[in-house]
């Protein structure tokens, strides 16, 4: 006796309905890939303008949301010499958001028109206002250079913007020593091996009762330092 095997059916419908489905997120995914930046916001920034993030991030055509990653805008921000860190979130509405930290400007450089960060980096800034920031109104041998933007950095930030000008004004025994003037009218003689006593300079101060004068840190450290009365 002879079986008679059975043919399955193929169901047509389902596979249709399936092929549909597929089409739609294909046509949906594509769609929202292909959609571009809306908006781009950006936070903390101060020496750099926003248009200049969004240049050096190399989002300034406002390409497709979905075409880059968020690491590779900060490896590009990154390299920026203004730039310490940053970071980059998306939000809804294809919107992108720019945290950055800059490098801070510790000191204007006159000699060589040039702008100190507190990375130590020199960088030429033009038209560009800068304020708060003391300005190194003479040349500073080599020698002794280096050693002076690590001491001027590890001030505290309170202080640095309380120095207008800063002299190199080396004597016979010292060749580290430095002649301050201050916002307030006072003067300070001080060397590198003392610098950090500047950070005591708002408790040193009151002492004296109002009065303008010298104050020389470049041999004793804080109140045993020797203060001289101008007016």
């Amino acid at each position: 006796m002879v079986k008679k095997v059975k043919k399955k059916k193929i169901r047509i419908l389902p596979c249709i309905i399936l092929l549909l489905i597929l089409c739609f997120f294909y046509i949906i995914i594509k769609f929202l890939y292909n959609i571009p930046i809306k908006n781009i916001y950006i936070y903390d920034n101060v020496l750099l303008s926003d248009q200049e993030i969004i240049d050096a991030a190399g989002i300034a055509d406002y390409p497709k949301y979905y075409s880059f990653t968020k690491k590779s805008i900060e490896k590009k921000l990154k390299e920026n010499p203004y730039i310490e860190s940053v970071k980059v979130k998306r939000a809804f509405f294809h919107e992108i958001k720019i945290e950055v930290k800059e490098y801070e400007i510790i000191l204007y450089d006159y000699s060589s028109n040039n702008y100190i960060l507190s990375n130590g980096k020199k960088l030429l800034v033009e038209n560009k206002e800068i304020t708060g920031c003391p300005t190194l109104v003479n040349y500073v041998s080599d020698e002794v250079y280096d050693r002076f933007i690590k001491k001027l950095n590890s001030l505290e930030d309170n202080i640095i913007n309380q120095i207008s000008e800063i002299k190199y004004e080396p004597s016979q025994y010292d060749e580290s020593r430095f002649f301050l003037t201050m916002n307030d009218g006072n003067y300070i003689y001080i060397n590198l091996s003392n610098f950090d006593s500047l950070n005591l300079y708002n408790e040193i101060y009151p002492n004296f009762e109002g009065h303008i004068g010298i104050l020389y840190l470049d041999s004793g450290y804080g109140e045993a330092s020797e203060y001289k009365i101008l007016k």
